[in-house]
Parts: C-alpha cells; structure tokens; sequence
C-alpha cells in the first residue's frame, strides 16, 4: 500500500500520518485491538486506500494487460471493492476468471467465491440459449 501511495504523494509527512493510521489498530467495545495488515474496517480513510490500491492491483492490470490480450471486446466497472468485467467471448471470461485469482493472490486479496460467476447477458443470449439448448455467449464476471 505505502509503495502505491509513494507513487503519487510525495510529501512525506503525509505519508507518515497515512502509515501511522494503517497501524494504529481499531477499538471495539472499549478494547483496543492491533492491526498488522490492511485497514481496520470502517475506517474514515479506508475506502479511499481501498480505491488507491484497486486502481493499482485491478484497473491498470485489466487496462494495460488483460484487454490486450483479448481478441474480442472487454470491458470492467468497479464501485470501491465490488466490480464487473464484461468479455465477448466466454473462453476470454474463463481464461481471465483465473488469471484474475492469480493476480489478487500476488497482492494478499481472493475473490468471494459464492458471490463471483461468469453469466451470459446480452440481446443475443437468450435466443442463442434457445437456439443451442445451453447458454454461452456474452460471458460476465461480477
């Protein structure tokens, strides 16, 4: 997180103030509690972090390496923590599902596996659905 945050703030007394908030634990019922990685939950500067290191972890990787890679068109959405990734083709969809639990391996993070699928959507899905007695086009990641 520091090193992202290096990369676009460079007073430093900043810096100290945002590393010293990361490791000043949290209180809950009158007991204080250490943290030694992440942001305590519901934290004033959590979701702003949280954003900070998506953009570096998620948004420039999809930016700069999965949509090159992708034949047919690609597209991603992200709401602070929560995203969607749009892709042509349902083997890009797959092969991107997976290489996506490496990345965020790479960084200490998973992917809720109960709340994350490949779906089709589209005009074309449901009468392709129809037509082929099974649903495979115009695959999505949430």
């Amino acid at each position: 997180m520091m090193e992202f945050l290096k990369l676009r703030i460079s007073d430093p007394n900043l810096l100290r103030l945002i590393n010293r908030f990361l490791k000043g634990g949290y209180m809950e019922e009158g007991k204080k509690y250490k943290t030694d990685n992440g942001t305590p939950q519901g934290g004033v500067i959590s979701p702003i972090l949280a954003n900070v290191y998506l953009h570096y972890v998620l948004d420039l990787w999809f930016e700069k390496r999965v949509r090159k890679q992708c034949i047919g068109q690609s597209f991603m959405v992200r709401y602070a923590d929560d995203f969607v990734c749009c892709f042509q083709s349902k083997s890009e969809a797959e092969q991107f599902f997976q290489s996506l639990k490496l990345r965020l391996k790479k960084f200490n993070l998973e992917i809720a596996e109960d709340k994350t699928k490949i779906i089709p959507f589209g005009k074309f899905a449901d009468k392709d659905a129809k037509q082929r007695g099974t649903v495979n086009q115009q695959p999505l990641i949430s």
